[in-house]
């Protein structure tokens, strides 16, 4: 990687990070206010009816059965809002990818910068949860810091993938609720999060295994619970990884296609 390309990939992640201190409330309220709701909602609040009636046979308090989920699904979230909206609206609206795209920046450092500010971003969020969790004793043992950076590989191999399709949007009524309400939101209810996935039908099992929520959540799970195995483990991170490839790669050629036009 030459110095040129690492330099024009920092620059943009020092004008994301200028450009966040314009909704710098909501970015707290994403990384410390959303998460603790989450924690007593999901976590102290249903939790506790289940544990006490007896109705769980995790083998763990369900606070700490949930916790690797809620984590790892706060940062897919929250990096696929990143990567629709706001890349849509830096294209349509303010048009700042083509003024970048005017200077030597190339689409792909363009690209590749917005991406690596998703994931900066989402290891800071996941860090905080983390740190939330870790308050209310939903950890419980050291290594589900390792928590973290399954949480970040997720989140930015699912926002890769959006960045790609937000690139490829004229506007905002081209499938982002279709993206939100088909395939984020059932992706969020249905891949482990909140139960093992044992308990769906054969078939809605199989559909699980192939959503990124689901490898991200099992590897968090098996780092913070010790119930995974190491050839599984590798499995969820090769899946991951390569789902990233290929949507920095996608990402790459829609950028260069819109900022062409």
């Amino acid at each position: 990687m030459s110095t040129t390309s690492t330099t024009g990939r920092g620059i943009l992640v020092e004008y994301w990070l200028l450009d966040a201190k314009r909704y710098w409330r909501s970015v707290v309220v994403a990384g410390v206010v959303q998460p603790l709701l989450y924690v007593l909602a999901l976590g102290v609040g249903l939790g506790t009816v289940i544990d006490r009636n007896g109705t769980t046979t995790l083998g763990v308090p369900y606070l700490a059965f949930v916790a690797p989920g809620l984590l790892v699904s706060a940062a897919v979230l929250t990096g696929a809002n990143d990567a629709s909206y706001p890349v849509l609206s830096k294209f349509k609206w303010e048009r700042s990818f083509h003024g970048m795209a005017a200077t030597p920046l190339s689409p792909a450092q363009i690209s590749d910068g917005t991406l690596l500010w998703i994931a900066l971003r989402l290891l800071a969020h996941s860090v905080v949860f983390l740190a939330i969790l870790a308050a209310f004793g939903a950890t419980r043992r050291w290594e589900a810091i390792l928590a973290v950076p399954a949480a970040t590989l997720c989140g930015i191999a699912v926002a890769a993938l959006v960045a790609a399709f937000s690139a490829s949007r004229d506007n905002e009524g081209q499938g982002f609720n279709v993206l939100s309400r088909f395939i984020l939101t059932p992706m969020f209810l249905f891949a482990g999060t909140f139960y093992p996935i044992d308990r769906l039908p054969e078939w809605a099992r199989w559909v699980a295994y192939v959503t990124p929520l689901w490898h991200g959540t099992d590897l968090a799970r098996s780092a913070a619970l010790g119930t995974g195995s190491a050839a599984l483990d590798v499995v969820h991170v090769v899946y991951l990884l390569a789902l990233a490839v290929v949507g920095v790669l996608l990402s790459r050629r829609y950028f260069t296609r819109r900022v062409a036009r």
